[in-house]
């Protein structure tokens, strides 16, 4: 099978995420898949498809030291990114997944994508192997993370060849109750935390790791590279997505709806409830707007994954309208992840239910 490859070099912070969104976008059922590699021109941060920004970043920081922040449509948490990683997506019509041998359930689909970044650093004399959900370790050392995201008809693999990380600038830029929890989370992030130049004696070259990162792809999948750029289509879908991933809008797309609360009659009882609860695939948040003990709104965020990814809204309009009731929002819970057929790769319906134990005590 030929795939597109498209060696973007270094581009500019928008594009290294408006390129692939542009052009998975842009997949039809019978389109070509195709590989991107690139990296940023500087750095920035990237904040998952389900993650409320200002609960997860330090947006004000990041603002007065000029650090973009992007939301981006594949799952996961926040994280720095700068040219110290070669960037690599994977896109593909959703219609043709079974060509490339992806598992239908999320957690086995992530094991098979990550396979060619492993192969890699083995490649290159790293002992990397996968860990669930989504990340590759090197002997109990995360060097990395993936994510999925799906768009319209297309899918894209996302994750990064990582040189070197900057622990002191990730632990700045994340929103933390207090300075004591930043440095807890900087000595973990440096005892957690592993790069090519921390396991290797000296560092490869670029080249070097997109030689062997290509190849891997080429033989996991068995496919053929064939270099492209992006088609006079794609690119329309690229400068619609550079507008997209800077806008307001597309950036608070997670949290509670506005309100007018003027509207409210003087003696309803308005609350703010807020939950959080650590599943094994990842944090979930949840914000419920109560009025008079009837739930008005609800936002859940999290660095989970789901897939579909569009029945986030959905799922969380179902519990709107019920009461502040443990056993009511759990009989919601059961008809929602039943007719929406959910797949939350580590996340499953008793990690909602202590999140609903939290706001209904």
């Amino acid at each position: 099978m030929h795939v597109r490859l498209l060696d973007m070099g270094m581009v500019s912070v928008l594009r290294s995420q408006s390129i692939y969104h542009g052009i998975t976008e842009s997949m039809t059922a019978d389109s070509e898949p195709a590989i991107s590699i690139m990296r940023p021109e500087a750095a920035y941060v990237s904040t998952g498809y389900f993650q409320e920004v200002n609960k997860e970043v330090d947006t004000e920081y990041c603002r007065e030291n000029r650090i973009p922040v992007i939301r981006r449509h594949v799952g996961g948490g926040a994280v720095l990114l700068d040219a110290n990683q070669l960037f690599f997506h994977l896109m593909l019509p959703s219609a043709r997944a079974a060509e490339f041998g992806l598992p239908r359930a999320l957690e086995e689909r992530f094991e098979k994508l990550a396979k060619p970044a492993i192969l890699a650093y083995n490649k290159l004399g790293i002992n990397a192997s996968f860990r669930p959900i989504n990340d590759i370790h090197v002997n109990g050392k995360k060097i990395g993370g993936t994510g999925v995201g799906e768009i319209e008809e297309g899918i894209v693999f996302a994750g990064s060849m990582m040189f070197d990380f900057d622990t002191e600038l990730m632990a700045r830029v994340l929103r933390l109750p207090d300075e004591k929890m930043r440095d807890k989370v900087r000595a973990g992030l440096n005892d957690y935390m592993t790069t090519m130049k921390k396991e290797l004696d000296v560092l490869p070259k670029l080249e070097d790791v997109a030689e062997a990162l290509l190849s891997s792809f080429e033989e996991i999948f068995n496919i053929t590279l064939v270099p492209s750029m992006p088609t006079l289509e794609e690119m329309d879908k690229i400068y619609e997505w550079d507008e997209r991933l800077r806008s307001d809008s597309w950036m608070n797309d997670i949290q509670l709806a506005e309100k007018d609360l003027k509207h409210v009659k003087i003696s309803s009882n308005v609350k703010i409830l807020q939950a959080a609860h650590k599943a094994r695939g990842g944090l979930i948040r949840g914000t419920l707007r109560v009025v008079d003990d009837i739930v008005d709104d609800v936002c859940i965020s999290g660095d989970f994954p789901m897939s579909p990814q569009n029945c986030l809204k959905e799922f969380a309009h179902t519990f709107q309208g019920a009461r502040l009731d443990r056993e009511e929002l759990e009989k919601r819970l059961r008809r929602a992840l039943t007719e929406l057929n959910i797949d939350m790769a580590g996340v499953d319906e008793n990690d909602f239910k202590q999140l609903f134990e939290q706001v209904t005590q």
